[in-house]
């Protein structure tokens, strides 16, 4: 077994997922670069920057490798994640977050502070209603780079968003997958949620870990405040109810969505979300965006190219373009 080789075991003995382990392994990399102590240095110190390791922990080729950002982030939604794991999910998540911030500008307006009602009027301006590309618009505009992860630190994925703090900046990473637009409207919401409240420390994460449905009741003050953002920046009420007399199935419910959104100033798809959360008939509400949208598309894919639209790669070393590019979705470039 060669040393790096050795060195990949060590990574995967502390949890690391191999398709993190291959984005963050150097494209320069080869097994005729093994024999050499200084290739071996770099490909270990390239790897640990990315990755959020501890550089002096991989020193040692046989020691264990340590996360960086262990104890930073808060967790939301925990369901028997380890330390080890958690731990993976920080210091990757702060690692990303670096790179996005660093080739990212400052942003035209401060976050923090401002109310979920002022970025709705900012947005209803000139939109009929919020969506999910008005919350990338503010989040940008806000000097907050937002990126959907397709490469995971875990084996198990169950991250479904999280807020970060690098410095003076923050960044959001999204997680959850969906094939319509409503359902990562309301997390992205939610984390913008978390940072305009000052739930963000500075140099720290907010984890917000899959739950069964969204906007599940929580007891947790800070998660009822961010989902009550969300919701009040959706459609201009924080405890919106939507109970509608008779009963419904998915066209009916797409159709009615349809009539009365610009009315009401509320997107389509999450009026009906609204109705599942308000009836917990989530299998109509969910079934409706069938009817709603013209066609189903990976959600992910239209973040990550506003994401790589955005960034100013000039800013940002070779090695990490091609690391988020791999985190990303390979051909998202174009």
């Amino acid at each position: 077994m060669t040393e790096s080789e050795r060195f990949r075991r060590r990574l995967k003995i502390i949890g690391l997922s191999d398709p993190a382990i291959d984005a963050a392994w150097p494209d320069w990399w080869s097994d005729e670069a093994d024999p050499s102590s200084s290739a071996r240095l770099e490909l270990r110190f390239s790897v640990a920057r990315k990755l959020g390791l501890d550089a002096r922990s991989v020193l040692d080729e046989d020691g264990v490798p340590r996360f960086i950002w262990k104890d930073e982030a808060r967790f939301k939604h925990l369901s028997g994640e380890s330390d080890l794991e958690r731990a993976a999910i920080s210091s990757f998540g702060r690692s990303i977050s670096a790179l996005l911030t660093a080739g990212s500008s400052a942003g035209q307006f401060v976050l923090i502070g401002t109310s979920a009602a002022a970025l709705r009027s900012a947005v209803l301006s000139s939109q009929p209603y919020v969506r999910l590309e008005d919350l990338l618009s503010l989040s940008w505009s806000a000097g907050i780079p937002v990126a959907h992860l397709r490469v995971f630190p875990a084996v198990r994925k169950r991250m479904a968003a999280m807020a970060v703090a690098v410095g003076e900046r923050s960044a959001i990473l999204l997680a959850k997958d969906s094939m319509y637009p409503p359902h990562i409207a309301f997390y992205l919401g939610h984390e913008l949620g978390h940072i305009a409240l000052g739930h963000l420390r500075t140099d720290a994460a907010i984890v917000d870990m899959e739950a069964d449905v969204l906007s599940a009741s929580s007891d947790d003050t800070e998660e009822t405040e961010a989902d009550r953002f969300a919701l009040e920046l959706l459609t201009g009420r924080a405890d919106l109810q939507l109970v509608p007399t008779g009963s419904y199935n998915a066209p009916g419910l797409a159709q009615i969505a349809l009539r009365v959104s610009s009315e009401l100033h509320i997107e389509p798809g999450t009026l009906a979300l609204c109705f599942g959360y308000s009836t917990g008939n989530w299998a109509v509400a969910n079934s409706a965006m069938s009817f709603i949208y013209n066609q189903a598309r990976p959600v992910w894919n239209e973040i990550n190219r506003v994401t790589m639209a955005q960034l100013d790669t000039e800013q940002l070393p070779s090695d990490a373009i091609s690391y988020l590019t791999a985190v990303l979705g390979a051909g998202i470039a174009t």
